[in-house]
């Protein structure tokens, strides 16, 4: 009877462990040899590196700076401080390195210069003192030239005593270097030979491990990668929006648990996803909604105050024109609940608000609308010139002397379009522009009624469209829309008149 051993499950830990326990005893091995061969090479390599290291801090310039500094004191007349005055740092460097060298040192040539260095020390300190001392100043040039900085003097034996000493630490280096570089020669050879069999052994038992491990992870991953992609043909979520997820056949514990905690996570974000849609979807019909509401209901009472005035005046046609003027303002306005509408209606809101306007303050207002034709049927997300326009009327016109005007204007660039709306009204400094325009874009309150039109047509359109401005005290002011150029099904464009 055949009995096929079923595949124990074990955790990622227990399957390094495993292979670890293959691999390092003998490679353990290899490193007590290592270890033990190197020791006495390199702790006598260290021991003279670090006598060479020391005798490198030793003051290179050490001749010139004493003799340097002892010259400049001879020529200086005899004070109460001369001793003070003594350029004895320079010495006390030099003592310092060659203590430390007295104590590492270990070539017996070198220990016997390191003494007889620090004899010459003791020595050219009691010169200095006794130059420091002299009241004569042709004594005290002759001290230094055959005591100190001369051919007999004692910087200059200082100097080559220490040539000599860091001469033989370099050679005992190179001869350490030659001794350890056949040692490692033939270690490498051992090892080599040793990690060629090692190799074998960890390819044949690695390829097993990694089969069991990377297979199941290569599996959770495509399952990772068909979940981000919620909407496509191979989606696991089915046409009725549920989400279905097959398990992963694995022996590893933790690949295990991850597979079902993934599970049960792709749930949960499914689940939310869709509720975010349904948040998005609601948020989105309340910003619009709270945009309609934005439209100023001064506007509202001040046009029905002003068509009681112009019935009681019986301006019969006045009356007729305004009411029907409102009346098409907020049609548009509403524009049956479509948040994108053709720039043709858009053009036919503003020219609604403007008739209303120019019949309130006809002796102020001039308007003109010249829209390139190509450009009606072109999608523009709803109300955003309209806000425009009541700011130039507002801020800028009502804000002047004497007849304003107000053009609106458009233009195709590639595949984009730039709509203005200008004014002649007061104008605002460089600085008041600077500071809308980075108002805008801060997303700070500007309190001319333009972010919400700018974060608008950035939402619908992208991050490089929006509002700019150009502006002079007393010249006016243009606000430049950039948007695409996104076309609307064929249908009959509005008719464009220009009205004075």
């Amino acid at each position: 009877m055949n009995m096929q051993q079923k595949p124990v499950n074990r955790t990622i830990k227990q399957q390094i462990a495993r292979l670890l326990l293959t691999i390092l005893p003998a490679v353990g091995l290899m490193i007590l040899l290592l270890i033990v061969t190197l020791f006495t090479v390199t702790s006598r390599y260290n021991a003279v590196l670090m006598s060479a290291n020391t005798a490198a801090d030793f003051n290179q310039e050490f001749k010139i700076q004493l003799d340097s500094g002892m010259y400049n004191h001879v020529i200086q007349p005899r004070t109460a401080s001369s001793v003070e005055e003594l350029p004895m740092d320079i010495l006390d460097d030099a003592e310092a390195v060659l203590t430390r060298l007295e104590k590492i040192t270990t070539l017996p040539d070198n220990r016997w210069r390191i003494h007889s260095m620090l004899d010459m020390c003791t020595n050219l300190r009691g010169y200095m003192l006794q130059i420091a001392m002299e009241p004569s100043y042709d004594e005290r040039m002759a001290l230094l030239e055959r005591n100190i900085r001369g051919e007999t003097g004692l910087t200059l034996l200082l100097e080559t005593y220490m040539h000599d000493y860091i001469g033989d630490e370099v050679r005992e280096l190179a001869r350490i270097q030659g001794q350890l570089r056949a040692q490692v020669t033939v270690l490498s050879i051992v090892i080599a030979a040793a990690v060629l069999m090692l190799a074998v052994l960890m390819v044949t038992y690695s390829v097993r491990v990694s089969k069991r491990i990377t297979e199941p992870i290569g599996a959770l991953s495509s399952k990772a990668q068909q979940f981000a992609s919620i909407g496509a043909e191979d989606s696991p979520v089915n046409p009725a929006g549920e989400i279905t997820l097959m398990p992963i056949d694995t022996h590893i514990t933790e690949l295990h648990t991850l597979d079902a905690v993934f599970d049960e996570m792709a749930l949960r974000v499914h689940g939310l996803m869709q509720r975010q849609m349904e948040a998005q979807q609601s948020l989105h019909r309340a910003e619009l909604e709270l945009l309609q509401a934005q439209i100023n209901p001064h506007f509202l009472y001040n046009t029905l105050d002003s068509i009681a005035i112009l019935a009681e005046d019986e301006r019969a046609e006045d009356v007729i024109n305004m009411v029907t003027s409102l009346s098409t303002f907020f049609r548009n306005s509403l524009s049956r609940g479509e948040d994108v509408i053709s720039l043709g209606a858009e053009c036919a809101q503003v020219r609604s608000y403007l008739e209303i306007q120019q019949i309130r303050y006809s002796d102020i207002l001039r308007y003109d609308i010249c829209m390139p034709e190509e450009l009606l049927d072109c999608r523009v997300p709803k109300l955003i010139l309209q806000p425009l326009v009541e700011n130039a009327l507002y801020h800028g016109v009502k804000n002047r002397r004497g007849m304003g005007r107000i053009t609106v204007t458009g233009e195709a660039v590639g595949n984009e379009m730039l709509l203005r709306v200008t004014d002649n009204g007061a104008g605002m400094s460089e600085k008041q522009v600077q500071e809308l325009q980075s108002g805008l874009y801060e997303d700070k309150h500007t309190g001319l009624g333009l972010v919400n039109v700018h974060k608008r047509i950035r939402l619908y359109c992208g991050s490089e469209y929006g509002l700019s401005f150009e502006s002079a005290p007393g010249q006016g002011t243009t606000v430049t829309v950039r948007l695409p150029q996104t076309r609307l099904p064929a249908a009959p464009a509005p008719e464009m008149e220009d009205t004075p």
